[in-house]
């Protein structure tokens, strides 16, 4: 599972993940100092909504 988003330029999907060992296995690109990115069509991918209420105090 990763964060995605959709890419405005291309229309896709855009996943993200700081793990360096799943991006190298996955074929990710390096995009920052600890970031790796992957874009990929909307049928390559299942989008899975979560969310995860914030507790303010």
């Amino acid at each position: 599972m990763f964060p995605a988003s959709e890419e405005r330029r291309t229309g896709k999907v855009l996943l993200d993940t700081t793990n360096t060992e799943l991006a190298k296995k996955m074929g990710f690109e390096r995009t920052d100092k600890y970031m790796y990115s992957k874009s990929v069509e909307w049928d390559e991918v299942e989008i899975i909504e979560e969310r995860k209420p914030y507790i303010l105090d």
